[in-house]
């Protein structure tokens, strides 16, 4: 049994059954973690197993790769070196959250091609090339996908060879309405891909629970995550932000017990390249939460009308999600 946390959440609780194959993905090294570090322990601690795949490396952090390199005008080899060290990373989070028992897939795709290769870089001969490291390609040799081009169709690809490798019962994704480029494209990305994956497999049972996590958003979300120091949420719920429009969804969150906070805020001290500039940001997902947005998976089945949808929804809160330039 699990223990009980002080603190319970406002939204249904999310149930987690006995085996269950959790598919994690994440846009970032350390999305992992903020995101699903308690999901990724009880689904453990149930007997089911976990896979997580992290598609870029996070090299384009322009502040972080700065502070890094003690320069103001970093090269490609310090973007790169940036890259490797945030991978690294991810692989040590990893262990401590799930003692050699999570898969982990590191694809090293450059950050912020996931979002050009949704809308501008969908072939492989025109893959997005990094104004950063200046490959078209995936330059990682510690990259499970090293020499990839950087393309849409090559990356769905891979996540349905994913899917049809892990045939997950649960797979949590950024929501589409993330304000991050890479965040929103790759829940884009994870709603085809789970489209195509389905089509091919029509009795494909349990059909998976689809877990949509959100990271950046607006207005000071979460609360503590701008305050340029570091503070202890863990006694308070993550909830989502009121104005995340539902879209006809509904939410599920998931309590924490003590030991369970603390493994994650241990991962998340593994990310010291992002601790050291964005301390305070990786703190406010310390809680006794966390929370999704719970789609169905037949909301995949008609993936060009999701898409209709997404642009249009968004449009009420801005005109282009951020660049990798712009944060």
């Amino acid at each position: 049994m699990l223990a009980s946390p002080a603190i319970a959440v406002a939204e249904p609780s999310l149930e987690i059954g006995k085996g269950e194959r959790l598919l994690v993905l994440a846009p970032h090294p350390d999305d992992e973690t903020l995101s699903s570090a308690g999901l990724i322990q009880q689904v453990l601690q149930q007997g089911g197993s976990v896979r997580s795949t992290v598609v870029t490396s996070g090299d384009a952090y322009v502040g972080a790769v700065m502070l890094d390199s003690g320069k103001r005008n970093p090269s490609a080899a310090d973007y790169l070196d940036f890259g490797e060290k945030r991978l690294e990373e991810s692989r040590r989070a990893a262990e401590i959250l799930g003692k050699g028992f999570v898969h982990l897939d590191l694809l090293g795709f450059s950050d912020g091609s996931i979002y050009s290769a949704l809308v501008s870089h969908w072939r492989r001969n025109n893959p997005m090339r990094s104004e950063f490291t200046g490959f078209d390609h995936v330059p990682y040799r510690q990259a499970e996908d090293h020499g990839f081009a950087q393309d849409g169709q090559d990356l769905l690809n891979e996540l349905v060879a994913i899917l049809q490798d892990t045939k997950p019962t649960i797979i949590a994704f950024p929501d589409v309405m993330e304000n991050d480029s890479d965040h929103a494209g790759l829940g884009m990305f994870t709603l085809l891909a789970v489209h195509n994956w389905l089509l091919q497999n029509p009795t494909q049972r349990p059909q998976p629970k689809l877990l949509a996590y959100l990271i950046h958003w607006q207005h000071g979300w979460p609360t503590g995550s701008n305050w340029g120091i570091a503070q202890d949420w863990s006694d308070q719920p993550l909830l989502l932000p009121p104005d995340l429009p539902l879209r006809g969804h509904s939410r599920a969150c998931i309590n924490l017990s003590p030991a369970q906070i603390n493994l994650k805020r241990a991962a998340l001290a593994e990310y010291k390249t992002q601790q050291r500039i964005m301390g305070d940001f990786l703190s406010a997902f310390v809680r006794s939460s966390e929370c999704f947005t719970q789609l169905k998976p037949r909301d995949g089945k008609r993936i060009e009308q999701v898409l209709e949808h997404w642009r249009q929804v968004r449009k009420a809160f801005d005109n282009h999600p951020l660049s990798r330039r712009k944060i």
